[in-house]
């Protein structure tokens, strides 16, 4: 099973806001977290570390950071050489400072330009794509090359681009954000009726596709029998949320491979990027497959991780659904 992975990648800093003031009010930060990041290289990462033949396509800075995201990779596995070089170009950088006490963040994107592919060839045929929409015109050269293989898209960026994208892809992961900009509803979780209209919408304007929105610490939302679904996160100590989107991503992923049907997609993603929230990072926090299962077994008990298989095509969504929460999930961290 060889999965294909196309976007952004770049370098997170990330400190927590109790480092030294002097007395200009200047904070200096002695201890702090360096390590890629970006949508696709999350995922292509998360990807590799779960035992999945994982590409990455994209770019980084002819820099030292571009270096440190290609080590990560490749120890976990993942072939870079898809992953181009931007000579004279540094690679994009978010410095992320988080508030210890409240768990408030605040995220500085640090980048002169976008890095975008040159070249949008692989020699390979692979099983499964994914992209965060990032590199538009490689994304749909790549879409276009292999029309008939299952493939994910990452809608966070609220932009044409993105939803143009979508179309081409079976699956579509949205961000809370993406899903009220593309409806013109917000969420309001004291309203079901408002999670309806928002999903109701998406699917009206994203005909057969399969559809699931992030709901950051509220879970996620999707469709199964014909009813709307809200899946509970993992009731945990939340620490960082930087990346738990891309973990639910590139879970989902893995839960194709392995041929689960909606509801256990919904809830091992569920569960991987509640378990990332419990520890700082977008490297480190990425949780073992032993950890994710012990969750999954407690609502699956009989199900056991199998060697990947070709996945399926993606069932057709039935349009009007009604809205209904999952009971037996009472589980919240956030996917975002």
């Amino acid at each position: 099973m060889k999965a294909l992975v196309i976007g952004e990648s770049k370098i997170n800093i990330i400190a927590q806001k109790n480092g030294k003031v002097n007395v200009n009010g200047e904070f200096y930060y002695d201890d702090f977290i360096e390590c890629g990041s970006g949508s696709a290289c999350n995922v292509a990462y998360t990807l590799g570390k779960y035992k999945l033949d994982s590409y990455l396509a994209s770019v980084v800075g002819d820099d030292s950071y571009g270096t440190i995201i290609k080590k990560e990779l490749e120890e976990e596995g993942v072939h870079t050489e898809y992953v181009e070089t931007a000579y004279e170009k540094r690679t994009s950088i978010s410095f992320i400072t988080i508030d210890p006490e409240t768990k408030e963040k605040v995220v500085n994107n640090i980048s002169k330009e976008k890095l975008l592919l040159k070249k949008s060839e692989v020699q390979f045929e692979p099983d499964i794509i994914y992209t965060d929409g990032y590199d538009y015109g490689a994304t749909l050269s790549l879409l276009n090359r292999f029309p008939e293989r299952p493939s994910v898209i990452g809608a966070k960026r609220c932009d044409k681009e993105v939803l143009e994208l979508c179309k081409y892809c079976k699956y579509i992961i949205a961000s809370k954000e993406f899903a009220e900009w593309l409806s013109g509803t917000k969420i309001d979780f004291n309203n079901p009726g408002s999670l309806v209209t928002v999903y109701s919408t998406m699917l009206n304007k994203l005909v057969r596709k399969e559809i699931i929105i992030t709901l950051e610490d509220q879970g996620a939302l999707y469709i199964n029998n014909n009813q709307i679904k809200v899946m509970p996160g993992l009731k945990l100590d939340v620490k960082d949320t930087t990346g738990s989107g891309d973990i639910f991503r590139a879970a989902f992923i893995y839960a194709i491979t392995q041929n689960y049907d909606i509801e256990k997609m919904v809830t091992f993603a569920n569960i991987a990027a509640g378990l990332t929230c419990g520890k700082i990072g977008t490297r480190e926090a990425v949780p073992e497959m032993s950890e994710i299962m012990t969750y999954f077994k407690q609502k699956y008990p009989d199900q056991v991780v199998s060697p990947a298989e070709t996945p399926a095509a993606a069932p057709t969504p039935v349009p009007a659904p009604t809205a209904e929460s999952t009971p037996e999930s009472n589980q919240s961290a956030s996917n975002q």
